[in-house]
């Protein structure tokens, strides 16, 4: 970049303000060729962005810019980092444990205490009679925090997987004759195995024989095993007597939808961790609006941080009322292809490119990105959506739970959820998921 260049961008810092200069500005190149400015963007997303949003400001900071030419270099915006393999062993999962879902970050309150004491129990290797841990209840209660906070907590070998993974596994193992290392991976060369979301399982007949002998092994060896389930193992429909007897030979803890005073509290931590200021009467009306997850209650207070981003308004009661209707309005819904295809002409590509091995930026970033919409606008489950893209499960989980934690650390991220949102706007959304929309920035 040419002085001329560096010159427009700390002209325009003031102007657009801290966040959106982090956002939009950095990762630009620009070359000052006599009276062209000549910029270069990572995408073409970036690029429409900056000509809409920042052109005129531009042209105006500089009087002797007489025209800006824009141009994509997918250079800019390099190579996406995989996924770090977890510390203790290859047979660790191919995706790592978030930072954040440790025991000290899970909120306790009445109506997950058992489990998360549970949970604390296994990890410290004093399971007793809570192995095989089996954690029910329905999706965004916490479950996968727990199994996440066991996997970091255990320095010993372990295996975590899901039950689609599992699956998929044994029948690729049964058709090319390799059980045997099927068996020695989740028999003789872990101490500790999670499983989640087990009622995938359900109807599949080889699998589950297979899983009720690697359970029955695990246990006489006095192996620890943890799964979980969206519901308790009596309601599981299609599941193996053996596998539901040795899954509730254990302890079953189920987490039900947090209580006000856990509601309360996990508002208050993420506040503080967001470095939000969100007063008591806003928090109050967050926390006693009636949700069936923690999921949704944090989806309503991203609703109300966002709206205060963007307005450029401090929360107040009136702000968090208009906000919430965005979350608990429902409407028609959206098919996961739709989605995918928004997506995919909003940052030039095609469907095609989206479900590629492709592990570069600027393919990985819209495929997250297209995941944790189709997540949010359609009725999918998260095998569906992997069916699409051509992932398993815990991909699908990874890629949403990436956008999420990102929507409070990248304010580029933030920018880019509202509008792609704007473009499904006429259709709400079908659930909340947490970091449903872009978050707001500290104040």
């Amino acid at each position: 970049m040419t002085g001329g260049w560096e010159a427009v961008r700390e002209a325009v810092r003031p102007r657009v303000g801290s966040s959106a200069f982090d956002a939009w500005f950095r990762e630009l190149e620009g070359q000052l060729e006599q009276n062209v400015l000549v910029l270069r963007c990572p995408n073409r997303f970036t690029r429409d962005w900056i000509r809409a949003r920042y052109g005129r400001l531009i042209t105006e900071v500089c009087s002797s810019i007489e025209r800006v030419e824009y141009q994509v270099d997918p250079k800019l915006g390099g190579r996406a980092d995989k996924p770090a393999r977890a510390r203790h062993t290859p047979t660790a999962p191919p995706r790592s444990a978030p930072t954040d879902t440790t025991f000290d970050t899970f909120v306790a309150g009445p109506s997950n205490a058992l489990a998360l004491e549970a949970a604390r129990a296994v990890a410290r290797g004093q399971a007793g009679p809570c192995s095989p841990l089996a954690l029910a209840g329905p999706s965004g209660v916490g479950k996968t925090h727990l199994c996440r906070a066991i996997q970091e907590t255990v320095d010993e070998p372990i295996l975590y997987r899901s039950a689609d993974e599992f699956t998929s596994e044994v029948t690729r193992a049964m058709r090319t004759g390799q059980m045997e290392t099927i068996r020695h991976r989740y028999r003789r060369s872990l101490n500790v195995l999670i499983l989640e979301d087990v009622q995938f399982l359900a109807g599949k007949k080889a699998t589950q024989i297979e899983f009720f002998h690697t359970l029955d092994h695990l246990l006489s060896e006095g192996k620890r095993v943890i799964v979980s389930a969206d519901r308790l193992p009596h309601e599981i429909e299609g599941l193996h007597e053996g596998v539901r007897s040795r899954i509730a030979s254990g302890l079953v803890a189920y987490i039900g939808p947090p209580e006000l005073e856990t509601r309360r509290a996990i508002l208050r931590e993420k506040v503080a961790s967001g470095g939000f200021r969100l007063d008591d009467e806003c928090l109050e009306i967050l926390a006693t609006r009636p949700v069936d997850s923690v999921r949704d209650l944090l989806a309503g207070l991203n609703q109300v941080v966002a709206r205060a981003s963007l307005l450029r308004a401090r929360p107040s009661p009136e702000l968090v009322h208009a906000a919430l209707k965005a979350v608990d309005v429902p409407g028609r819904r959206h098919s996961v292809d739709e989605v995918a295809a928004m997506v995919a002409r909003a940052y030039s590509m095609t469907p095609v490119d989206l479900r590629s091995r492709s592990r570069r930026r600027r393919i990985v970033r819209p495929r997250q990105l297209a995941m944790y919409l189709c997540r949010r606008y359609t009725d999918a489950s998260l095998l569906e959506i992997g069916q699409l893209f051509l992932r398993d499960n815990s991909s699908v989980r990874y890629a949403i739970e990436a956008v999420e934690r990102r929507i409070l650390e990248q304010p580029q991220m933030r920018y880019e959820l509202e509008s792609l949102t704007a473009r499904l706007s006429p259709l709400r959304p079908s659930r909340t998921v947490v970091g449903s929309t872009p978050g707001i920035r500290p104040t």
